[in-house]
């Protein structure tokens, strides 16, 4: 049998894909279903079916294994109070004196990895921290699908701190010493470049954003490039070609087993440079294999090594499976190192051909990712087949030179002014591309799931039945067709509906209501983010000027920032304007700490968690501990109000978006 391991690797991944979505008890029953078709297409002498399907079937179980020794008792700990001790794995600082941790500990004697967001002890990765907190499982919201975002990282739960967080300094270790090299590069960078581009560098070469441009974030998106700013195999690849060129220069290209394990160690060494990444891993176990297939006499198999990489990352942590990254990352290595080799081989080699394989292959990386980029990014960029085919030749000698760089140790700054360069023309055209307003559209319907695995049922009968890359590729453009028809009628559809947005910068919270009839908007301080929010809101919108804007409180002396936002009309504490604002049929009341906006059918209040007002919709904003019950839809903008469960939605550091019907009834938009 071909490709055995690759067939093993991808037959585990689907069976942990379908166990994912069963309850604990129900995977028992899918794998006897799994086993008991194995042993029908044994018997049938199918090999590569039974194959196939006992490797699901030992998914399956494994899945439900670890469930219920890890994930349900650790779920069961919801709501205790306990004592943590264990060590930073991930920290990252916010505004305000505030900080993420991700934290590698023990409860009661099983093996966890939890999330805390306090206040900022200024720390670093390796530290050992120590505290008593109060565990709570992770839940989605309309604002953030927190639970499937770290289930599939293998983190359950999170805690808050009910005592002083004690750390304790990390003792020296290659993988520290590595990762604090890591972040010698940023700021490097950072340092050196300390433009537009530099933060783009930053980005995409580090899977750094703090010092990305939010107009160049929100551009990349646009324009359909987004997986540019996650560490991928890419990046590996590109390092383990220049050390196979750097090794060919050397005597080790004569002694095979010698420069396989120099490779391999150097490779290891780029992966905890990289931040360990589930991308970076797949790519650093596939190229160890394909390398060392050489020194063993066999010939390197992408699809096998793609295989051995499945079962490496996902054998110990099933729930990997669901990682956005991971799939992203095998999609596009599939149709890089796979598909588009097998439509190479009918080109003729003459002098275009590595024009045309370089094309292929960008063409079908973009094309296998596609339907995870509809999925994972809430909508999928209209040019973005084109600017990947017009910045791959830009962005490969950008990682080429960053890598040289870091091989420089950070001293070669002949490498790093070019790759500057570059990445400014990069900016530049994202920049560009971003600027239209149709270049992206927005995927935020149930409808679009199944058209999308329809879609790509539709494409692989079309290949099965026909064997032929006309008939496919024919099949994959009249998908998409309907794909882009589909968005475009149901993004036409929302023209007449009223869009409610939330966010809140940790204490502060904005209402944005976007209708036909005009903007209107509520802050409830002069927060300089509730300004930058509003702002990126009419660049990203297309819009010009705000109908109505009401600051509840000036706190920040940011008043001017405000001032500065176009706008028909500005409310505030401090000065005389009216407190009762009619445009079109919608209307904004202003009254001390509190504003409501009125539509046809539907009100809602901006208030402070302390004296709230119970209106259809109700947005509180403050430390209050104990809320009423309110008979509305309640979001909260600090994530210290500790309320039950009923109808409240945390949007601390993120945002809500809502649809309101013509009937007054409320649609999320964003659902994926």
């Amino acid at each position: 049998m071909k490709h055995k391991l690759g067939l093993i690797g991808f037959s585990y991944l689907a069976g942990l894909i379908c166990a994912a979505f069963f309850k604990s008890q129900s995977v028992f029953i899918l794998s006897l279903i799994l086993l008991s078709l194995f042993v029908l297409f044994q018997i049938l002498k199918k090999k590569t079916a039974a194959v196939a399907l006992f490797t699901a079937f030992a998914a399956t179980v494994v899945c439900g294994v670890y469930t219920c020794i890890f994930y349900i008792p650790l779920i069961a700990k919801d709501g205790e109070t306990v004592y943590i001790d264990g060590i930073i794995a991930e920290y990252t600082e916010y505004p305000g004196d505030r900080a993420s941790y991700i934290i590698k500990t023990k409860i009661d004697g099983i093996n966890a990895t939890i999330t805390l967001f306090s206040s900022d002890i200024s720390c670093k990765t390796g530290d050992g921290i120590s505290f008593t907190g109060k565990l709570s499982s992770a839940k989605n919201n309309t604002s953030f699908s927190e639970e499937s975002y770290y289930r599939s990282k293998g983190i359950f739960m999170k805690a808050a701190a009910v005592s002083e967080l004690v750390t304790t300094p990390s003792a020296f270790t290659a993988e520290n010493a590595i990762i604090d090299f890591s972040n010698h590069i940023g700021y490097k960078i950072k340092n050196m470049l300390p433009g537009d581009e530099g933060g783009f560098l930053k980005a995409v070469f580090l899977g750094d954003k703090s010092d990305l441009p939010h107009d160049l974030s929100n551009n990349i998106k646009r324009a359909g490039i987004s997986h540019f700013t996650a560490i991928s195999g890419l990046h590996l690849t590109v390092a383990a070609h220049i050390l196979m060129l750097l090794i060919s220069l050397t005597p080790l290209k004569n002694h095979r087993y010698i420069k396989f394990l120099v490779l391999s160690f150097i490779i290891l060494l780029f992966t905890v440079f990289f931040r360990l990444s589930v991308s970076v891993l797949r790519s650093g176990i596939m190229l160890i294999i394909y390398y060392g297939a050489e020194p063993f006499m066999r010939k390197g198999s992408t699809f096998n090594s793609m295989g051995a990489a499945i079962l490496a990352i996902t054998l110990f942590q099933p729930y990997a499976c669901h990682d956005p990254a991971l799939l992203m990352s095998l999609s596009g290595t599939f149709g890089i190192g796979v598909i588009s080799p097998l439509f190479c081989k009918g080109l003729k080699k003459n002098s275009l051909y590595g024009i045309k394989t370089f094309l292929a292959g960008t063409f079908f990386a973009t094309v296998s990712t596609f339907p995870f980029v509809c999925i994972f990014f809430n909508g999928f960029s209209a040019a973005g087949i084109m600017v990947n085919l017009l910045m791959y030749p830009l962005f490969i000698p950008v990682l080429v030179l960053m890598v040289l760089f870091v091989l420089s140790l950070g001293y070669g700054t002949f490498f790093l002014y070019p790759a500057g360069i570059l990445a400014r023309i990069m900016t530049d055209i994202i920049n560009l591309i971003g600027s239209f307003r149709y270049s992206y559209f927005n995927i935020s319907y149930d409808i679009m799931i199944p058209v999308l695995i329809i879609s790509m049922i539709f494409i692989g009968l079309i290949y099965i039945v026909f064997r032929s890359r006309r008939e496919t590729a024919a099949a994959f453009i009249l998908s998409l067709c309907i794909i882009i028809g589909s968005s475009v009628v149901l993004n036409t559809a929302d023209r007449d509906k009223t869009k409610l947005l939330m966010y809140s910068d940790g204490n502060d919270a904005c209402v944005i209501v976007n209708s036909p009839e005009g903007v209107f908007v509520a802050a409830s301080s002069d927060s300089p983010d509730i300004a930058e929010y509003i702002k990126d809101f009419m660049k990203t919108e297309f819009t010009d000027k705000i109908t109505a804007i009401a600051v509840l409180r000036e706190n920040r002396n940011n008043l001017q920032e405000f001032k500065n936002i176009p706008s028909e009309i500005l409310m505030a504490p401090s000065l005389t304007d009216p407190q009762t604002y009619e445009s079109r049929g919608i209307i904004l009341l202003y009254k001390e700490n509190r504003a409501t906006i009125k539509t046809d059918d539907t009100s809602m209040t901006i208030s402070p968690a302390g004296d709230p007002v119970n209106d259809d919709i109700n947005i509180l904003y403050g430390y209050k501990k104990n809320l009423p019950e309110l008979s509305g839809i309640v979001f909260c903008s600090s994530s210290r109000v500790n309320a039950n469960d009923k109808g409240y939605t945390n949007i601390y550091f993120d945002t809500a978006e809502y649809l309101i019907t013509k009937n007054g009834s409320l649609e999320p938009k964003k659902i994926f």
